[in-house]
């Protein structure tokens, strides 16, 4: 009811606290500002917990008010009572009991300090990152009050909230010492997933150093920068990894945030010898499993640029970096030639889905974990930039189809959101189908591209299958839900794509069903070992290929051999940015 006479308040409700915090999430993602989600008290709270993690590792800003029951009334039996103070200790930047109302003034100062914790970072302890903060509220009975008390309570609060002075807490650029980097030799610049809060400006600082530099971009992704024309980007490393020692290896390589998923990308790094130097997003937490960063910094990209000074790249950088883009172009129009005449399975749906997406309207992506984002990095060599973003904090599969409905709400009507998920992660989140409603009353859209592949298709990617267990009962875990008929109770349309040529219609139709209903499903059936075994031949195609004319490709779909001309390079329709 607070909330509800609160001005300035946008509210969304939810039966399911779980679905609720990843919702936030999506918000969080989208919008760039933090997002409150309220309780009641007992499981509620513990339901917070896997979004909780998420935003702890992932640096998202996230609040989360609980009320509770009194004091004494714990650990004597008392109904809906448990320690929830204690629940989500080891993930949050701050944790504030505040006291019964009435029993003492509020702690407005600790209740800013927390709001601020959440935005981090902040160099006078705790985590020096932003993530969630808990507040935690015990009530004393009788819960319920009239309105002239809550307008009395709004007054209240209106004017104390006009005499608090929040805490401004700052680190000038000045003080980041100097990389161990040689600005006018040759170098790799190595983007992991973008977790900041204001991606024009990252690629603005973006192109700064690389017009500087002259050093090409390694781009997961999900780092914002792949599609823009203006940046010697290579967004193919995956593939081209697989042989290292035809690649032209500098000796200094700048990365930017965590890791991507790619095996090979980390397999390399965690071999070369070249000084490796980190710096993230105003996050000052080691990000460096591989165990080789020489420097690291967590002021950001922005307090580097300012260190650059005049200058202009040198001969040999230019020449590193053109020899990468020539692999990378070579390594498109091969994949191209590839993947243009296959069957509908997981690597075809990546390329072909960024290959629309390049004739499309700016658009939001959201890549569900597992093998999504890891076929998206490999296979999708998109010509145009989109918003397209992941949620790898903890890699999990919680709350997929609300994190998206998120991002769609946070995109509103004039951009549309697309999830790409697998099937067990959009079904260990369906209660998200629920958030349609309110997607459709705020004309936002969300369409489903769900790859039905019988399970945990990613498994069939590990040398795991053995004659003694049963693959299917402790790792893939099919279920026999029928997707469709579950989305079409919650009043969500869709339809199954049954040949690769439809996929366009397919997709434009799927828009426009989301556009009219909130969210829609396009169902792709795939088969996860033949995926897999199409993902083992075109890596082992490339090796051989790497040395080879374009012209001796052969098509890989399942296991025939048309050729084909590769594709003309498509053209990016005119629009606003």
């Amino acid at each position: 009811m607070a909330a509800a006479l609160t001005p300035g308040l946008v509210r969304h409700t939810s039966i399911d606290e779980r679905s609720a915090a990843f919702l936030a999430l999506g918000l969080i993602r989208g919008t760039g500002d933090p997002v409150a989600v309220l309780t009641t008290s007992g499981s509620a709270v513990a339901h917070l917990l896997p979004a909780c993690s998420e935003a702890d590792l992932g640096g998202l800003p996230l609040i989360l008010l609980t009320a509770d029951r009194p004091p004494h009334r714990k650990h004597c039996g008392a109904n809906q009572t448990a320690p929830q103070e204690e629940f989500l200790l080891a993930c949050v930047r701050r944790m504030v009991q505040l006291p019964l109302p009435g029993t003492t003034a509020f702690p407005g100062e600790r209740v800013q300090e927390a709001l601020a914790a959440a935005r981090g970072p902040h160099h006078h302890g705790g985590v020096q990152a932003p993530g969630p903060t808990h507040m935690n509220q015990p009530f004393e009975e009788p819960l319920h009050t009239n309105k002239a008390q809550l307008q009395s309570v709004q007054r209240q609060w209106l004017a104390q909230q006009a005499r608090w002075v929040k805490p401004v807490i700052t680190q000038p650029l000045a003080d980041c010492p100097p990389p161990p980097l040689d600005w006018d030799q040759p170098g790799l610049i190595v983007a992991g997933p973008y977790r900041g809060q204001d991606l024009a400006t990252y690629q603005q600082h973006m192109a700064q150093l690389v017009g500087r530099t002259g050093w090409p971009v390694l781009a997961d992704p999900c780092s914002g920068l792949r599609g823009l024309g203006d940046l010697p980007v290579v967004s193919g490393y995956d593939l081209l990894l697989t042989a290292p020692r035809r690649l032209p290896i500098p000796n200094q390589v700048l990365r930017l945030g965590p890791c991507s998923p790619s095996r090979w990308l980390s397999a390399w790094l965690e071999k070369t010898t070249a000084v490796q130097v980190q710096v993230c997003e105003q996050d000052q937490r080691l990000w460096d499993p591989l165990g080789r960063i020489n420097w690291r910094s967590g002021q950001g990209l922005a307090a580097l640029v300012a260190q650059l000074g005049p200058g202009q790249p040198s001969e040999a950088a230019l020449a590193l970096q053109q020899r990468w883009r020539h692999r990378q172009h070579r390594l498109q129009q091969w994949l191209d030639h590839q993947l243009e005449a296959s069957p509908i399975t997981e690597p075809w749906l990546a390329w072909a889905i960024s290959r629309w997406l390049d004739q499309q309207p700016p658009t939001t992506v959201l890549l569900a974990n597992s093998s999504p984002v890891r076929d998206w990095e490999s296979f999708a060599q998109p010509r145009c930039p989109h918003h397209v973003t992941c949620f790898r904090g903890v890699s999990g599969i919680d709350g997929t189809l609300s994190l998206a409905s998120g991002l769609a709400m946070a995109a509103g009507p004039s951009r549309r959101t697309v999830l790409v998920s697998g099937d067990l992660a959009l079904l260990h989140d369906s209660n998200g189908w629920l958030w349609r409603r309110q997607l459709q009353a705020s004309d936002a859209n969300l369409l489903v591209v769900l790859i039905a592949n019988g399970g945990g298709g990613i498994f069939e990617q590990l040398p795991i299958r053995n004659e003694a267990f049963s693959m299917e009962e402790l790792f893939t875990m099919p279920q026999s839900v029928d997707q469709l008929a579950l989305a079409a109770a919650h009043g969500v349309p869709g339809h199954t794509l049954n040949q690769p040529r439809q996929l366009a219609w397919a997709l434009g139709q799927g828009s426009r069903q989301a556009q009219s209903h909130g969210m829609a499903l396009l169902h792709c059936p795939t088969h996860a070992r033949r995926d897999h075994q199409q993902r083992q031949r075109l890596r082992a195609a490339w090796l051989t290929q790497d040395a080879a004319p374009l012209e001796t490709g052969a098509t890989l779909g399942q296991g025939d051999e048309s050729t084909s001309t590769p594709s003309p390079p498509r053209t990016c329709p005119a629009r606003n940015q």
